[in-house]
């Protein structure tokens, strides 16, 4: 049983030494002097200062760049949150406030297209807003989401060789402790909105149990032409004297009809 929690811990950290390169999203995310940001809102009013009845300086639409200069101490209520004002400067130069939670968390790009990510808190739950736009446009398609664990990242894809989708972007879940959700939820882009499509998760609790899901697209390694497979790894260690393990794989796949998955013909 150690030599098992030692194998484990091995790869734990290697997980977790990827994933600190990656940039995570959480509700006490802030934004840093001189950092560069896109702005999530569209029309936003630059103000003079750090409130909602000072001079307009000028609108700025969505996609807008903007350079952090100062967290200042004034809040505005936002989307269920309590945002600051930062003190910014455009492409242009002039210097203004916006309200923290219209500026995007994150930003990626795939396709010509640009997702924005914001959070949304309500009645004490967290929920992601991606929002996304292909080229230099304002308009926008946008979906809101409640999230299984409040500390994740984004990662954008092409549409994986599924011909009835522009590209997707996928929510990967952090679990920081054992027990704790991970996984994540793949959002597909049809051009006209964000369809929310597939979820996997992954838990893992010491060297005890273990629950995994996956997705494989039809342009990856065990991929399937014109279908998802879908995998999910279910498995415990027992005995404390020799180390036995107990795994169970199951295996479906499916196809996307536009709106949500259905199991491929031949399994119904």
């Amino acid at each position: 049983m150690k030599n098992c929690g030692i194998v484990f811990l091995f790869f734990g950290l290697i997980c977790m030494s990827v994933k600190a390169q990656e940039k995570y999203i959480h509700p006490k995310s802030e934004f840093l002097v001189n950092q560069t940001v896109m702005l999530f809102g569209n029309d936003v009013k630059l103000r003079k200062e750090p409130n909602t009845t000072s001079k307009t300086l000028q609108l700025l639409p969505i996609l807008s760049k903007l350079t952090v200069l100062e967290r200042t101490n004034m809040t505005f209520l936002y989307e269920g949150i309590e945002s600051p004002w930062y003190k910014v400067k455009t492409t242009n130069n002039e210097e203004g406030y916006v309200v923290g939670g219209l500026l995007a968390l994150d930003s990626k790009t795939v396709d010509n297209w640009t997702y924005l990510e914001q959070l949304k808190l309500k009645e004490e739950k967290w929920f992601a807003i991606l929002r996304a736009m292909h080229g230099n446009s304002s308009e926008y398609i946008e979906i809101t989401d409640k999230l299984a664990n409040s500390m994740f990242s984004l990662k954008t894809y092409s549409n994986k060789r599924l011909e009835a989708i522009k590209n997707m972007i996928y929510i990967d879940y952090m679990a920081e402790a054992c027990g704790e959700e991970g996984g994540g939820v793949y959002f597909f882009n049809n051009g006209v909105s964000l369809i929310k499509a597939v979820e996997v998760s992954y838990v893992f609790n010491a060297d005890v149990y273990w629950l995994k899901e996956t997705i494989t697209f039809p342009n990856e390694q065990g991929g399937s032409i014109g279908k998802i497979v879908f995998s999910r790894e279910e498995g415990e260690t027992f005995n404390n004297d020799i180390l036995h393990e107990k795994k169970t794989i199951k295996t479906k796949e499916f196809i996307w009809e536009g709106k949500e998955l259905k199991l491929a013909t031949s399994q119904e």
